[in-house]
């Protein structure tokens, strides 16, 4: 009863923790929607309207406006078009790269649902006007480095006791101790073992409450934002579902 009231606990994460700001996620989701710009256009903007906190730690709920500009072939008076897309409220999570640097993941392509396209009145003449769409642009400059967060940390998993959050509220019963660089108690006392890769900053638990508790494909990931050791059990597409903080 133990095992299955775990598993349920991974899966109901809506938790958030301190992490990377609003504005490094602006400017690595440019980045990335930039190089996805379709080979016809020759202007990409990405306006930002909302960015929240998501659902996990580093995850980010975004509103937002794509807008493409296509000159198409003058010459034979045909002028393009103009194309906006639109994520409404779509989640992003920030996660660091072995490079030490920031990498975003989610649905990279707006619903096709929410696509507007006109044709373009005149040669260097914009249907949709920049100017006409609401919305900010990312900061100039560059991202801030997630080298302070990156998978592994220090290179060591940090000794102490951690505490667990899932779905904004304390789930004990995920609570665990690590005890040396190979060693665990989980909440109900039982001992276990684990084996941690500093290169990738994954945590394989064996014996103890936390062995087995995900299903395939997931994983853990041990990282130190803002210098506090962080545990990070997360989904086949990398996202956080639930996250456990050294206390002492």
């Amino acid at each position: 009863m133990l095992r299955k009231t775990l598993f349920i606990l991974v899966f109901s994460s809506n938790a958030v923790a301190a992490g990377p700001p609003a504005d490094t996620l602006k400017q690595v989701l440019t980045r990335k929607l930039m190089i996805l710009k379709p080979s016809e256009a020759t202007e990409r903007n990405v306006l930002f309207q909302s960015v929240q906190p998501g659902s996990g730690m580093n995850t980010f709920r975004v509103t937002a406006i794509i807008r493409d500009y296509s000159p198409g072939y003058p010459k034979n008076r045909y002028y393009g078009q103009t194309c906006t897309r639109r994520f409404n409220g779509a989640e992003f999570v920030l996660v660091p790269s072995p490079s030490g640097a920031w990498d975003v993941q989610g649905a990279m392509t707006p619903p096709l649902d929410t696509q507007q396209c006109k044709p373009n009145p005149a040669e260097g003449v914009s249907s949709i006007p920049l100017a006409s769409l609401q919305g900010s642009p990312a900061p100039a400059g560059n991202p801030q480095p997630a080298s302070a967060a990156k998978a592994g940390g220090s290179g060591k998993v940090a000794t102490g006791s951690y505490e667990c959050w899932a779905n904004g509220q304390a789930r004990m019963l995920l609570n665990f101790t690590i005890r040396s660089t190979s060693q665990y108690t989980g909440s109900d006392a039982k001992a276990g073992s684990y084996s941690f890769d500093p290169g990738s900053g994954r945590i394989s638990f064996r014996g103890g409450t936390l062995d087995g508790v995900l299903p395939a494909g997931f994983y853990t990931l041990y990282y130190e934002p803002q210098g506090r050791p962080t545990v990070s059990f997360r989904n086949t597409s990398g996202a956080e579902v639930s996250f456990c903080q050294w206390v002492r």
